[in-house]
């Protein structure tokens, strides 16, 4: 039945299939993830090629199957980047656990550490500006960035658990 379906009708079941399986992963107390367009960064590229034998599993091509109506032009990956099986511009689906918010952890240490700790996450994110935007959840760190301001933290004497003001689950649109 799958193989005989439309490429539209295999695209909405796989889609539902891998959404159903990473909110099955979360935590019990989230809420459904839904997906929503102005998520992705403004800059970002929109894939339509169905031809592609993993459209279903990129995020370009999910952007450009949820674009917002009204939406005429923007940002496009051309069928030329799909050659032999596969695209160079491949991007698979995953959803996160964002992080946000650095307040609680940094007033628990010495006022030393912590700013001489803010200063290195603030070079880290890429100056003040981009880290209040974490700080105060407009963006939302991933796990590789958490990992590393943890590992930061630990660097520097502090071993005991640390967790961030808050968390929430979203798209990865990091390239």
């Amino acid at each position: 039945m799958y193989n005989e379906a439309s490429a539209d009708e295999r695209y909405r079941i796989t889609t539902y299939v891998i959404n159903t399986l990473i909110i099955k992963k979360m935590d019990n107390n989230e809420k459904e993830l839904v997906f929503n367009y102005a998520d992705a960064p403004k800059n970002w590229f929109n894939c339509f090629n169905v031809a592609c034998t993993k459209a279903e599993e990129c995020m370009h091509f999910l952007t450009g199957r949820n674009l917002p109506d009204g939406m005429t032009f923007g940002n496009a990956i051309y069928p030329k980047a799909y050659q032999d099986g596969t695209c160079e511009h491949f991007k698979q689906v995953r959803v996160i656990r964002g992080a946000y918010g650095l307040n609680g952890m940094l007033h628990e240490m010495t006022r030393r550490d912590e700013v001489q700790l803010r200063d290195q996450i603030k070079a880290y994110l890429g100056g003040n500006g981009t880290y209040y935007k974490y700080n105060n959840g407009v963006k939302l760190l991933t796990p590789e960035q958490q990992e590393w301001i943890l590992r930061l933290i630990r660097q520097h004497g502090y071993t005991s658990e640390k967790e961030f003001d808050g968390y929430r689950y979203q798209y990865d649109f990091n390239e």
